[in-house]
């Protein structure tokens, strides 16, 4: 995976909001494996998957239906927090 940056977190959590809560957890594990693995058929054939990007967050999150970002909308504070939290599990195991 390409390094996270703010906005890979904001796109991911847009896309996040319009899944329903219960699935967001294992949503997010499947994200990340696809993730990983745009990442490494970019380096591999040195162009993006064509179904999940480049290996970013944000370019996985294109082209996918997304909630508006509002920081005083609670279902986009739980969206971005389950994206920080699936991020830290991955990272930690």
């Amino acid at each position: 995976m390409r390094p996270v940056l703010d906005g890979d977190l904001i796109a991911l959590a847009r896309v996040v909001m319009t899944w329903p809560a219960a699935q967001r957890g294992a949503r997010l594990a499947e994200v990340i494996t696809q993730v990983e693995a745009a990442d490494a058929y970019r380096r591999r054939e040195g162009r993006a998957h064509p179904n999940w990007g480049n290996g970013s967050l944000m370019s996985w999150a294109l082209g996918q239906p997304k909630g508006s970002r509002d920081a005083g909308n609670s279902d986009y504070l739980r969206a971005l927090a389950a994206v920080c939290a699936a991020l830290i599990v991955h990272r930690t195991g």
